[in-house]
């Protein structure tokens, strides 16, 4: 039960903070286009993506993946077409195609910039990690008495 309740806390604090980030950037958009009016489609098109992007962020809870790089493209597939899904197909808020495309290259592109900040940042602190703890070698025994 408390992995449960662990989890659900766990989604529920990545769907809030991936909300928050996309009304923000709505709240940013509407003022450099000076609209003051919400659109309710909006709203719930951005809960709708982050509730995908949330489950998308499972990836990085999958063994076997392997590799960090593997997850992140594995991430960065879905967050995109989480953006398509929710942007695009669902809300109707996009209609033309030329637009669409648009919008869904510059979504992938500030995803790329995103995914390389968070790249260096997890290799520099897992270098840190690794030159912390102590060398084993695999290949020697450890009871040679």
């Amino acid at each position: 039960m408390k992995k449960m309740i662990s989890f659900c806390s766990s989604y529920l604090g990545h769907m809030g903070a991936y909300f928050m980030l996309t009304m923000l950037v709505f709240g940013f958009v509407s003022l450099a286009m000076e609209s003051a009016t919400v659109n309710l489609v909006l709203i719930w098109t951005a809960l709708l993506f982050a509730a995908l992007v949330a489950v998308s962020d499972l990836v990085f809870q999958l063994s076997f993946l392997g590799s960090y790089l593997a997850k992140i493209v594995v991430h960065g597939i879905l967050t995109i077409a989480s953006f398509a899904v929710s942007f695009i197909l669902v809300s109707g808020v996009i209609e033309r195609g030329k637009t669409a495309v648009y919008g869904v290259l510059l979504f992938s592109v500030f995803y790329i910039i995103l995914a390389v900040i968070r790249c260096v940042y997890h290799f520099a602190t897992a270098k840190k990690e690794n030159a912390k703890k102590e060398y084993q070698s695999l290949y020697t025994p450890k009871n040679l008495d």
